[in-house]
């Protein structure tokens, strides 16, 4: 008997999709019984922050580029979705995968689910409880869409299940993102941006932000720009600036606040994370940063009043600063903190995607 090869979508369209898939796509060619068409949205359509990532880490290049464009979130999940799915109906997917939280998983989730194409979501469960967070939406609907979830701490369990998931679309396998930087490590060590930089180790901050709750608000972006400041004065901070962050700066007539700030492209993925190695810590208000950082023992000023990723909490490296509490002198203490080490929480390995492939 012939059994015909299980032929995925894969949906990509931001950065941490891009990181995630590398470690998945890496495991894949150990399993030739799957066929896989990637279609990626545009999303992140700047070279700096997609194509780049595509060489670096090997990722296959996408069978489809939507390139979708749009002013509002909501017109560009629209296009999203009436584009994905005009490509389910041409094809018949076993199942369509999606990584994270982000507006491409969303229309991803939602064309598969309405084109009766199954939908497996990596990076399953992770809840902040707080609906303003457009990333909140995406992951609460994008789970409740989904026939395989698969969770990366065990907090996201508990919350499929009192959500009245069924145990049996759960899988806890662990954290993707870490693969990928397990895989890359060395790759990172040998990097030399600290060098093109004219940076020494343990002698700067990083900053990244671009959550739309806070660049699209004047009052928290002036704000988080206040208190980078502040932190300047004591730490120096390198800013690699995300381009929709950059538009807002310019939009509000912000740009006075970096005058004194280390501003550079946004860079790959290598780059980045040796950057973030050998800095004090960083400040942040992105998800994933929260996760490798607390697996390098390193540091984390999460410019936010929650996380949906509290494991990071517990571990110590990471701590919550609200911003309208403009907590500058604490978030450079906690900077200053040296007695952080690598915290090893179970299946955060470079065995995720192998563990992953066991439920496919």
């Amino acid at each position: 008997m012939i059994t015909k090869n299980k032929h995925y979508v894969v949906v990509l369209g931001t950065r941490p999709n891009f990181i995630k898939a590398a470690a998945f796509f890496h495991e894949a060619k150990n399993h030739p019984e799957y066929q896989f068409t990637i279609v990626h949205t545009g999303q992140h359509f700047d070279p700096n922050m997609s194509k780049v990532f595509f060489e670096e880490l090997n990722i296959p290049t996408p069978d489809i580029h939507l390139d979708i464009k749009g002013k509002f979130h909501t017109e560009k999940i629209g296009k999203m979705f009436n584009a994905l799915s005009r490509v389910y109906k041409g094809y018949n997917f076993d199942g369509c995968i999606v990584f994270g939280d982000v507006n491409s998983t969303l229309a991803g989730a939602l064309a598969a689910a309405k084109n009766s194409c199954p939908v497996v979501h990596i990076e399953a469960g992770l809840r902040s409880h707080d609906r303003r967070m457009p990333e909140e939406i995406n992951r609460v609907t994008v789970d409740h869409l989904s026939e395989k979830l698969f969770t990366t701490e065990p907090s996201g369990n508990e919350n499929l299940l009192l959500e009245g998931i069924e145990p049996s679309k759960i899988f806890y396998v662990g954290n993707i993102m870490i693969e990928s930087l397990e895989i890359f490590w060395d790759k990172i060590k040998d990097c030399q941006i600290l060098e093109q930089l004219s940076l020494a180790p343990k002698q700067y901050a990083v900053l990244t932000f671009h959550r739309q709750e806070n660049t699209d608000n004047i009052f928290y972006l002036e704000k988080i720009l206040s208190i980078i400041n502040k932190v300047n004065e004591k730490i120096p901070v390198v800013f690699p600036m995300h381009p929709g962050t950059k538009a807002a700066i310019e939009k509000y007539n912000l740009n006075k606040y970096l005058d004194n700030i280390k501003i550079i492209n946004p860079l790959g993925y290598f780059a980045f994370i040796k950057l973030v190695s050998e800095s004090k810590g960083i400040i942040t208000d992105s998800g994933g940063i929260q996760e490798e950082t607390t697996h390098l023992g390193i540091p984390c000023a999460t410019l936010r009043d929650n996380t949906e990723r509290p494991i990071t909490i517990e571990s110590g490296s990471n701590k919550l600063f609200p911003i309208e509490l403009d907590q500058a002198e604490v978030m450079i203490e906690h900077l200053n903190r040296t007695d952080f080490k690598t915290k090893n929480i179970p299946l955060w390995d470079s065995g995720v995607s192998k563990r992953i492939f066991e439920h496919l």
